[in-house]
Parts: C-alpha cells; structure tokens; sequence
C-alpha cells in the first residue's frame, strides 16, 4: 500500500506540478511522516536509483514494473527498510543483480558502504544555485554602478526576470 501511495503521490506531483507537502497532507494514508520521507529521499536521490536500475536491467527483466515506481522499491530495498508486501518476491528474484550494481558502484567511488554512496549522489555535490530575492545596496558605502562593475569582475551575469 505504501509504494502504490508514493507511486500515486508522485505522478500527481509530475503531472499539476503540486507540491509534495500538500499532496501527502491530503492522502489518506494513515503513515504521513513515513510517506513524506521516502517520496522526498527517492526525489533526492533519483539520479543514483536510476544508476542502479539501469545497470541492474530491472525494467527489462520485469515487464509491469514502471520506472518510477522501481525507483521507490530500489530505494527501500537498498537504504530502507526492505521491500514488504507484494514486491518482495520481485525483487528477491534480481537482488543479485541489484547486489552486483550496488558493488560495482561502490568501487568506482572508493566507498566501502552503502550509505556513504547516498552522500557521493550528485544532488549532494552540486546543489541547486539559488538565485536571491533582492539585494540591498548600502549607498553609503558604494554606488550601484561601481556594485555592478565589481560583480561583473567576479563573473556574475545579469539575468532578465525569472
């Protein structure tokens, strides 16, 4: 039930563009915290997950599974608690394969266990840039022109409104 309200949550998500918050406040899912934190870590570390499925072939090998939702059982089956439910045998039959990718990623980033490799995601390397509200200039201190030039110098861009 869990996966199948994540899975659910998230192509509502892909599809309105609603936020994830107000989406799990209104599920009727009993688990809120326990929804809200595995849909926002699978999120957070999809690029990895996706790593792991391609190289595992979890979607050739089962024809049902979606993407998405093999990113939601990867995830709790590597860093979670483990599959329950009906996708369990599923994934009992390719866990080697899951097992052989996991190593093999782990020796291509020198790790030795698997939660190190959620911190080598690159989610983690590069956040986000944020691009400020507003700035305050103190005009006592500088002028604006001279503000721009020094920014400009420092390889800033001005940008149009986003």
């Amino acid at each position: 039930m869990l996966y199948q309200e994540v899975y659910r949550l998230w192509q509502i998500n892909q599809k309105t563009n609603r936020s994830i918050r107000s989406l799990v406040a209104q599920s009727t899912y009993k688990n809120k915290p326990q929804l809200l934190a595995l849909i926002s870590k699978v999120i957070q570390h999809r690029a990895l997950l996706q790593t792991i499925i391609d190289r595992s072939q979890l979607l050739e090998r089962e024809k049902f599974l979606s993407n998405e939702l093999a990113l939601i059982l990867i995830y709790d089956q590597v860093f979670g608690t483990h599959v329950r439910g009906k996708f369990k045998g599923m994934l009992k039959r390719n866990q080697s394969s899951i097992d052989q990718c996991i190593e093999t990623l782990l020796n291509e980033h020198k790790l030795s266990s698997i939660p190190e490799l959620l911190d080598t995601s690159p989610t983690n390397k590069n956040p986000s840039i944020e691009i400020p509200r507003y700035v305050r200039i103190n005009l006592l201190k500088t002028k604006a022109k001279q503000l721009r030039l020094n920014l400009k110098e420092l390889s800033f861009k001005k940008i149009k409104n986003v």
